[in-house]
């Protein structure tokens, strides 16, 4: 009798991440960009101030620096913008074709491939959206907190200090957030054999439970930054008392202070979304990058030929 030995499926066709590769150099030009508009706008609360003080003493050129950083950022974003769609949709349809054509030949069910495919919408959307937010929090949080410590270093320490409970809060939110996706995205799969059997009490159970992971994801996420809120208002207030404290301050001094610190903590407010949306990313790329190639499969056919002949 031939020996039977069982058939490995692992894929080697594109994953959604290869499928992104050969655009690396177009996409960190768009990276670039953001992160020299971002640099741009953090200088803004240190130009205005520059702009108060000088206006207050009739010294109109100490306003050139806020305009010539305000013009900057105006034309980079605006072809960046432009650049990032032309870019982003090329980089969509090359992932779902390899993924409806890869996992289909490999045998996946058309509903489970349909899905995944409508996923794959929001893995690129997770470089083309949620890298330049990641890029921009970060600038807001370090730059911020960098230019506080010019300013003052009890400021920049108050300022800091938020980092540390932010830190382990978030901790445990990717714990929650990534076994909540997970059950989400194993509901979505299921979505079109539902809406193929036209099951009305199916149907209904099925988006109430969309709706029940949903709205657990976002529970979490409401509780994630009421927490960082509610301290970033004491961090704020004991910041304040310190600027109007600090001797010789000028006024513009004082109006770039609370502005990089109001900048900091919308950086933080990002986070669980970004936290969030990291998880649910890392799930559905892991489904993307499910199905054998057909080459892989032949392959393995192959090396499953009987050791003998049949008798």
């Amino acid at each position: 009798m031939p020996s039977k030995k069982k058939i490995k499926t692992k894929a080697r066709g594109l994953t959604a991440l290869s499928a992104v590769l050969p655009f690396r150099g177009r996409i960190a030009l768009t990276y670039a960009l953001t992160f020299a508009e971002d640099l741009l706008e953090l200088s803004y609360p240190w130009a205005t101030g520059l702009a108060i003080d000088g206006l207050i003493e009739h010294d109109y050129h100490q306003a050139i620096p806020i305009v010539l950083a305000w013009s900057m950022r105006a034309a980079m974003g605006c072809f960046r913008q432009m650049y990032d769609t032309r870019l982003y949709t090329q980089v969509y349809n090359r992932i779902v074709e390899d993924t409806i054509l890869r996992q289909r030949r490999a045998g996946v069910e058309a509903t489970s491939v349909a899905a995944r495919s409508a996923m794959s919408r929001e893995f690129v959307s997770f470089f083309e959206i949620d890298v330049p937010v990641v890029i921009t929090a970060l600038i807001a949080i370090i730059g911020s907190a960098v230019i506080l410590l010019w300013y003052d270093l009890i400021i920049g320490g108050l300022a800091a200090l938020l980092f540390v409970p932010v830190f382990f809060v978030n901790r445990i939110y990717i714990r929650v957030t990534s076994r909540l996706n997970h059950e989400l995205n194993n509901q979505l799969e299921q979505e079109v054999g539902f809406i193929e059997r036209v099951d009305p009490p199916e149907i209904r159970e099925h988006f109430a439970l969309v709706r029940s992971w949903r709205v657990k994801l976002s529970d979490a996420a409401a509780l994630n930054w009421t927490i960082i809120e509610v301290l970033s208002i004491l961090v704020f207030v004991a910041i304040l008392l310190r600027a109007t404290l600090l001797p010789a301050t000028e006024t513009g001094d004082i109006f770039a202070i609370l502005v990089y610190v109001w900048r900091l903590m919308e950086g933080l407010d990002h986070i669980p979304t970004i936290v969030q949306q990291l998880t649910r990313l890392r799930d559905i790329g892991r489904r993307i990058s499910q199905g054998a190639s057909l080459e892989a499969v032949s392959e393995t056919l192959e090396k499953t030929e009987p050791d003998a002949k049949p008798l």
